[in-house]
């Protein structure tokens, strides 16, 4: 019973160690893909002067029409006085429009403007041509895999954000 007691303990700190290198792989990769990804951001068609955190909001604010700055800055994981910055300067080059919200007139919506709207299309076509390529090197099983996986890693990372911060305030 002892020498089973110290098998289980053994199998429990390889597992371990498994689960730490596994891991630490995760991590590696995790850095290299987004090292790999900035050596690709110029084949997009981004302004010269609209910052990848710029691009972030205005990437939410497509998803989530009618945003509000503290939402922003929530799902961003920044202060809302950074988000504030951000929308200002966006908003400054057209691409952002802010409006009272008609229920709370203290608080302000945000919603891209047709410009806005367009430099984002504009930069569709370059990222999908990316992602096309990239997928196309996996076979089916390959992108089963990683579409599962991902649909797994936004679920547990939303669940996480969710314990940490609380929900997610879209409004």
């Amino acid at each position: 019973m002892l020498g089973t007691r110290k098998g289980a303990a053994q199998v429990s700190t390889a597992g371990s160690q498994d689960r730490a290198e596994l891991t630490a792989r995760i991590t590696s990769a995790e850095e290299e893909l987004h090292a790999t990804a900035m050596r690709l951001v110029p084949i997009l068609t981004v302004p010269g002067d609209l910052t990848l955190r710029q691009l972030q909001v205005l990437a939410m604010l497509r998803r989530t029409p009618d945003a509000t700055g503290q939402a922003l800055a929530e799902t961003m994981g920044v202060s809302t006085p950074t988000v504030s910055g951000l929308v200002d300067r966006v908003a400054s080059k057209g691409w952002v429009d802010r409006r009272p919200d008609p229920e709370d007139r203290r608080r302000v919506l945000l919603r891209l403007t047709a410009e806005g709207e367009a430099l984002l299309t504009g930069m569709e076509s370059p990222a999908a041509g990316v992602r096309e390529r990239l997928l196309a090197r996996l076979d089916e099983a390959e992108l089963a895999d990683l579409a599962r996986l991902l649909d797994r890693m936004r679920e547990e990372m939303e669940a996480l954000a969710a314990e940490v911060v609380g929900p997610q305030d879209t409004t």
